[in-house]
């Protein structure tokens, strides 16, 4: 397939202040934080474009606002090879914000400020249609559940209206991305993930993600039960970090090929999801995508950060996964 694969990225990009350490200057016990951008689609359409430009060229679809930071973050996206001819200009909105802090321990706690964030006004107005006119110019659409989290039930209805009517024209892949502090209640986030399952034709679901949700943490139970609501291909992500994949040809489960001992894990589920989705959506097989998931998850995991830093990113190569 020589063709350029032209994939959309739905979701938010938030502020991230994070501990910084070895800063030098201040008074005793004061915290020093450092800003970053950060967020689960941002992550995974960054390393799709990291491992598969140029064949495949990526979008990121959200809201921003006309401030300094929104200004800021969409130069991250263009620094990144982001496309951003997408992203929807929200006045009067900012980002929203979280904040990671660590106790003694070192175990992180996250505090999020992002009720006024633009981002929840991506598709404000749209109709099903226009959303679908947007979409069907791509071969591929990556969303997660925090994206339908932060959208208002309209948006979030006609988003899945307008990929359901592009069901067989254009891919979907979808990350539930079960957040508990998103949702008014479980009953309402199960309703909705099944139908954004009815859409899917890769969903990437973490068993953890899925028993907080549904009570049920074996793997094939958990495949049997996406696909069972229209999701094409269930690809099941173990706690001991092997995935199983179900689909209209079978079952297979691939480990990754090494026990690491990581360094952070914040974009391990993102990094797996870019790596599977790109090489599916190339027509590669179930094994080959599964093995460049594991293989793009286990170089992110042993560095700190969602989308870690450029200079110590390298593609995987043909022959490591």
């Amino acid at each position: 397939m020589n063709e350029l694969l032209k994939i959309a990225s739905i979701g938010e990009c938030m502020i991230e202040l994070s501990p910084a350490k070895g800063v030098e200057g201040f008074p005793e016990g004061t915290k020093i934080f450092r800003q970053a951008f950060a967020g689960d689609t941002f992550n995974t359409a960054t390393y799709l474009v990291r491992q598969f430009a140029p064949k495949a060229e990526v979008s990121y679809i959200t809201g921003l606002g006309a401030d300094m930071q929104s200004q800021s973050m969409r130069e991250k996206f263009v620094s990144e090879g982001i496309k951003v001819d997408h992203i929807t200009l929200v006045e009067g909105k900012n980002p929203g914000l979280y904040m990671i802090e660590n106790d003694e321990t070192g175990e992180r706690y996250f505090q999020y400020w992002r009720n006024d964030a633009a981002a929840k006004l991506m598709f404000g107005g749209w109709s099903v249609e226009k959303i679908a006119e947007l979409l069907g110019q791509f071969n591929l659409v990556y969303f997660s559940g925090i994206t339908l989290a932060i959208l208002d039930d309209v948006q979030r209805d006609n988003l899945l209206a307008a990929l359901g009517s592009l069901k067989g024209k254009v891919k979907v892949a979808f990350d539930p991305n079960f957040r508990p502090a998103l949702w008014p209640d479980r009953d309402k986030c199960r309703a909705v993930f099944s139908k954004a399952a009815s859409v899917t034709d890769f969903a990437l679901v973490g068993c953890e993600d899925h028993a907080a949700l549904w009570q049920e943490s074996d793997a094939d139970k958990i495949a049997d039960a996406w696909r069972g609501w229209g999701a094409g291909e269930a690809i099941i992500k173990g706690g001991d970090n092997s995935c199983v994949i179900v689909n209209g040809e079978g079952r297979l489960e691939v480990a990754p090929p090494a026990k690491l001992k990581p360094v952070d894990t914040t974009g391990a589920g993102d990094s797996f999801a870019a790596g599977y989705i790109g090489m599916r959506i190339q027509d590669k097989s179930v094994d080959e995508a599964a093995r460049m998931a594991h293989a793009i998850a286990a170089k992110v995991i042993m560095h700190p950060g969602g989308a870690i830093d450029k200079a110590v990113w390298s593609p995987v190569q043909e022959g490591q996964y």
